[in-house]
């Protein structure tokens, strides 16, 4: 697992286990202070720089289909919706992205 931590936020990376070229980006925050200030997409490009230094091939993200902040980064930073499901947990509507690093 690699973890990024700065004053502006947060994310982390996980192999897919049993398919170590595969990156699961998860637990992907920007600080409430920071939020509106394009402080997501100077992480997410952070994000993209750390895949690519780790040699993934493909990376996976979920979002809250209702969080278009969230959304309008990852298409910003060339991630693509792959599926949604319903989250039996929170009773929403969950989304898959991925993208080549």
């Amino acid at each position: 697992m690699s973890r990024h931590v700065d004053h502006h936020g947060a994310f982390e990376i996980t192999s897919l286990p049993g398919q170590s070229q595969v990156a699961i980006c998860h637990s992907f925050f920007v600080t409430e202070a920071k939020r509106g200030q394009g402080r997501g997409k100077v992480l997410k490009a952070e994000q993209r720089r750390a895949l690519r230094a780790l040699h993934y091939d493909f990376a996976l993200c979920t979002v809250a289909a209702a969080n278009s902040a969230q959304k309008r980064v990852l298409e910003a930073e060339g991630w693509q919706k792959l599926s949604e499901f319903r989250n039996r947990r929170s009773s929403e509507t969950t989304e898959v992205w991925g993208m080549q690093p």
